[in-house]
């Protein structure tokens, strides 16, 4: 509850309120750290994943060299997945694995990292550090668990971060294209296009490159961005626009 919503209260209210929060911290940081452990796990199993953070948190903050540590840090970063506080948990999860959890904790802490920060990618017309962090931890599970569950749905989740980047690019230079200014458009598309070759994007930027040239009247470039487009997309919508029709399709019957 915030402190806005409880100065709303009735003032009696509000400080039964207040008193039981306090109250509730001061038992809570009187347990011992078994204690903690124990009702923070159970909690967590249950369900009860914001009773269980606070207690594995609490537990944590003792724990130095308890060999239960790795399993209680990995089940408050879950913990905190669940309750979608992502920047947290991609905390835990990375102080876990700095830690050198076992063997068993290695691949679920780097897989949670990955799903961390692609909870945290924003849309593409968005400032994309946390994508740019999610592509680096996915693509780090794609080749240290190949074959596995995870490492299938991180490079799911490469695929999607690739084409999120692309657009990023491809719509900044779309803004510069919009407004006449050609030149600072194609490093942008072209950033697209060498960066990301293999998403949808390459070839829409590689089109809006040749009308870029087009347009400042470089032929040469324009030609070169032009027999690229047709040579590495020949089946894309964008190459296709760039090719003339066959004789048979304008031809009429008599």
């Amino acid at each position: 509850m915030t402190l806005v919503s409880i100065r709303c209260l009735p003032l009696a209210l509000a400080g039964a309120l207040l008193l039981a929060a306090c109250g509730a911290n001061r038992n809570t940081a009187q347990l011992a750290p078994d204690t903690l452990y124990e009702r923070g796990m159970a909690a967590y199993r249950a369900g009860s994943y914001g009773r269980a953070a606070d207690l594995l948190d609490r537990f944590l903050q003792g724990s130095l060299g308890d060999p239960r540590t790795a399993e209680a840090r990995m089940s408050l970063a879950r913990a905190r997945m669940h309750r979608r506080e992502y920047v947290l948990a991609a905390g835990d999860f990375t102080r876990l694995l700095n830690e050198s959890p076992p063997d068993s904790l290695q691949r679920p802490a780097r897989f949670g990292l990955c799903e961390a920060y692609n909870r945290l990618s924003p849309k593409p017309q968005l400032d994309q550090e946390y994508t740019a962090g999610a592509l680096a931890y996915c693509e780090s599970v794609v080749t240290t668990y190949p074959g596995t569950q995870e490492a299938q749905q991180s490079a799911e989740w490469v695929d999607d971060m690739r084409t999120k980047l692309a657009r990023k690019s491809y719509e900044t230079g779309m803004f510069y294209f919009k407004r006449g200014a050609y030149d600072a458009a194609v490093i942008y598309f072209d950033e697209a296009v060498e960066q990301f070759p293999g998403t949808s994007v390459a070839p829409m930027a590689l089109l809006r490159i040749v009308e870029s040239y087009d347009r400042i009247g470089y032929k040469e470039e324009a030609e070169e961005a032009r027999a690229r487009l047709l040579r590495d997309y020949p089946q894309s919508p964008e190459a296709r626009t760039l090719q003339p029709a066959s004789p048979e399709a304008g031809a009429t019957t008599g």
